[in-house]
C-alpha cells in the first residue's frame, strides 16, 4: 500500500486591543481607605469607557500622536505589529509505505515534513525588533569623555539596527530605543522525519506496536534575531531526533482457557490466571543545548555567548550520581579555550551554532499489571497497579529549555553538572485500585 499526504493550515487571529490601566487607589477622590478596597467601578455603573486613539486615515497610530492626543501612556508596552499582517500558516506533507507481513502484523515506513511560515521568533509571541547590535562594540566615542582621560564606548542607542545614527552627534535619525514588544510573526519552522512502524494486532495474548522516528527540526530563537537570522537559527528546543517507542499488552497464559493450566480449579485459577501486563517504553536522544563561555564579559554585550569551534572532540556524557554535592557530571569544564573550542575575540561573536549540542538521553518506562478475578456470572473484580517509571531511572535534565549549566571553560559551581531531573518526569510511584463491575 501507498499513501501521501499534503495539508495548509492557517492559524490564529488577529485582535483588535487598546491598552486601559485603572489604578484602584484613584478611583475614589480624596478617599483616606486603602487603594485595595477602593472600588474602580460597580456592576450597575459598568467599566471605565477605554480611551481608543483617533485612526489616521493610512491606518497608522504613531508615538507622536499619542503624545499629542494625551495617551502617551498606551505606548508603554503596546504591542507592535508590521504595518502588513500576514497569518502564520503551516505547510505539512507525507509519503507513507505499508506493507502487510503476516496476518497479525504490519510494517510502515514514512518520510514526514513541515514548514511553519510567519510564525513566532523563540518561544514567542514577542520578542525585541531594535536590540543592541555589535556595531560600534568596543569602540571609543569622541563625544563621550571620561573624567579620567579617554573616551568612553558610544551609548546604546546608535547600536540599534532602526537607529539611522548620526555619529557626529550620537543622535538617531530613526527609534533609538528598544521595541521588545514585537508581534512580528515573521520567523519559519522546518521539520523533517523518518518514521517506521511495526504494528501487531492482538492475537494468543499478544499486542505491541513499536515506532521509530529520526527527526531534524529547525527554528529560530529570538535573541539577536533582529539582528542576524543566521545567528538565531538551530534545532527546535523541544524535537529530540532520535525517538523510539514500543506499547506492549500481554495476557499470561496461565488459567482456565489458556495454554498452560488451561484445566486448572477454580481455586488455582484464581491465583494463577487473570493477569495482563501492559508496558510503555521510550528511548529518545538528547534535547539540544548551546555552549557558553567564561570570556563573553569582555568580548560582547548582545546576549549571544558563544565560543569558536576547535579541534579535537568534547566529551559529554551522564556520568555517576555524586552523593556530597548531589550533582551529576555531564562534561568537565576545559581550564582554557583550547582544543575543541577557542576565543572568538573581543568584538566578535563564536561561530558555534544555536543548540549545536545535545544533552543526556532519555529513558521513560511505565508498567501496568492487572489481575481479573471472576466472582460470579454478573460480579467480577480487578486489581490494578500501575508502576510510572518502573525502573527508577532517573531523566537528567541538562538542555536549553530545562536546567543546562552550559558554560564549557567556567570552573567550579554547577558548570556542566546536572543537578535536577526533567521537568514533567518523576522517580518511580506506585499507584494500586480495585473496582468492581456488576
Amino acid at each position: 500500500m501507498f499513501g501521501s499526504n499534503f495539508g495548509h493550515t492557517v492559524t490564529q487571529n488577529l485582535p483588535v486591543l487598546v491598552k486601559q490601566n485603572v489604578d484602584a487607589s484613584n478611583a475614589v477622590a480624596n478617599s483616606t481607605a486603602s487603594g485595595s478596597y477602593n472600588p474602580i467601578f460597580t456592576l450597575a455603573q459598568g467599566p471605565i469607557a477605554a480611551p481608543f486613539p483617533a485612526i489616521p486615515s493610512n491606518g497608522q497610530i504613531t508615538f507622536p500622536s499619542l503624545e499629542a492626543a494625551g495617551l502617551a501612556f498606551l505606548a508603554s508596552g503596546a504591542h507592535i505589529r508590521p504595518v502588513k499582517q500576514v497569518l502564520p500558516t503551516l505547510d505539512a506533507w507525507n509519503v507513507t509505505v505499508q506493507r502487510q507481513v503476516t496476518n497479525t502484523i504490519s510494517a510502515e515506513v514514512a518520510y514526514v515534513g513541515n514548514k511553519g511560515s510567519h510564525g513566532f521568533a523563540g518561544d514567542g509571541p514577542n520578542y525585541d525588533i531594535n536590540p543592541k547590535s555589535m556595531f560600534l562594540y568596543g569602540l571609543t566615542d569622541p563625544l563621550n569623555p571620561l573624567k579620567g582621560g579617554g573616551f568612553g564606548p558610544y551609548p546604546d542607542s546608535v547600536r540599534r539596527p532602526l537607529c539611522r545614527p548620526v555619529l557626529a552627534t550620537d543622535s538617531c535619525l530613526g527609534i533609538p530605543i528598544d521595541l521588545g514588544n514585537y508581534y512580528g510573526n515573521d520567523a519559519s519552522t522546518h521539520y523533517n522525519a523518518l518514521e517506521m512502524k511495526v504494528d501487531k494486532r492482538f492475537n494468543q495474548g499478544l499486542q505491541f506496536i513499536a515506532h521509530y522516528t529520526y527527526a531534524r527540526a529547525y527554528a529560530y530563537d529570538s535573541t539577536y534575531y533582529a539582528v542576524s537570522h543566521p545567528i538565531a537559527y538551530g534545532p527546535n528546543d523541544f524535537v529530540r531526533n532520535h525517538v523510539f517507542v514500543v506499547n506492549t499488552v500481554y495476557e499470561l497464559p496461565f488459567g482456565k482457557g489458556k495454554p498452560f493450566l488451561g484445566n486448572s480449579s477454580r481455586v488455582v485459577n484464581y491465583l494463577v490466571g487473570g493477569y495482563q501486563l501492559t508496558n510503555t517504553t521510550n528511548w529518545s536522544g538528547g534535547l539540544p543545548w548551546t555552549p557558553s563561555t567564561n570570556e563573553c564579559g569582555g568580548e560582547q554585550d548582545v546576549s549571544v555567548c558563544r565560543p569558536n569551534k576547535g579541534s579535537g572532540s568534547f566529551h559529554t556524557g551522564a556520568g555517576s550520581f555524586d552523593a556530597a554535592t548531589r550533582t551529576v557530571t555531564f562534561f568537565t569544564p576545559l581550564p582554557s579555550l583550547t582544543g575543541p573550542f577557542t576565543d572568538p575575540g573581543k568584538g566578535n561573536l563564536g561561530n558555534i551554532g544555536h543548540n549545536s549540542f545535545r544533552g543526556p538521553r532519555g529513558f521513560y518506562s511505565d508498567l501496568s499489571v492487572t489481575k481479573n478475578i471472576p466472582i460470579g456470572e454478573r460480579v467480577k473484580a480487578q486489581f490494578r497497579m500501575d508502576a510510572f517509571n518502573v525502573f527508577n531511572h532517573p531523566v537528567y535534565a541538562f538542555s536549553g529549555n530545562n536546567g543546562a549549566n552550559p558554560c564549557i571553560d567556567c570552573q567550579g559551581g554547577t558548570n556542566g553538572k546536572i543537578t535536577d531531573i526533567e521537568g514533567g518526569t518523576s522517580m518511580r510511584a506506585l499507584q494500586f485500585a480495585l473496582r468492581f463491575s456488576f
